[in-house]
């Protein structure tokens, strides 16, 4: 932000910390399905000067490269330690728990099992986000994202919340939900 890179692309499942900063520093953030790959479609789509991958932490800077790049991460990152800013960013990007589980289910009830928690959830959340799998949005901290994996028989849960006691309850209900949504269709 401080070179004047305003225009960013996280993947779905990037920390809401990295958002809310993002756009309290007055940037805009466009969201694409996980994957480096889906996050460089859309920088390139949109002509974003940023973009990363919360789940890798994964950093792409175009004018560099259209990669992630863990050496020009580092080198920035090492470049703003022992700003007094840079704590401020840390404590307040840590006050934030992402938590990552999965649950077996076989491959041919993964579309089932998904349309059954999206139903599920369109009456339990306020927004739902189907661009990835489905996304719950409970609260301006707090989500919860399942997604089928594509070369497993597992179904993927992730949350995240600013509250660690809150984000593990989400996502214990979250794998329930998914076990009775199996348990119903088999």
């Amino acid at each position: 932000m401080e070179l004047g890179y305003k225009q960013f692309v996280l993947s779905i499942d990037t920390s809401v910390s990295v958002e809310k900063f993002i756009k309290e520093k007055g940037g805009s953030i466009q969201r694409s399905k996980v994957g480096e790959a889906n996050v460089i479609d859309l920088m390139l789509k949109t002509n974003a000067q940023a973009g990363g991958e919360g789940s890798s932490g994964g950093f792409i800077l175009p004018e560099f490269n259209y990669c992630r790049e863990g050496i020009l991460t580092s080198g920035l990152i090492a470049s703003m330690l022992g700003n007094s800013k840079f704590n401020e960013i840390l404590d307040f990007m840590e006050s934030y728990e992402q938590q990552r589980e999965k649950i077996k289910v076989e491959s041919v009830f993964h579309d089932k099992v998904m349309e059954e928690v999206s139903s599920r959830f369109t009456k339990e959340y306020s927004e739902v986000i189907t661009q990835d799998g489905i996304k719950g949005i409970i609260d301006e901290d707090s989500w919860v994202l399942i997604r089928k994996s594509n070369t497993e028989d597992i179904i993927r849960v992730s949350a995240e919340s600013n509250n660690v006691d809150k984000c593990k309850k989400i996502v214990k209900n979250t794998l329930e939900l998914v076990k009775q949504c199996y348990d119903h269709i088999r």
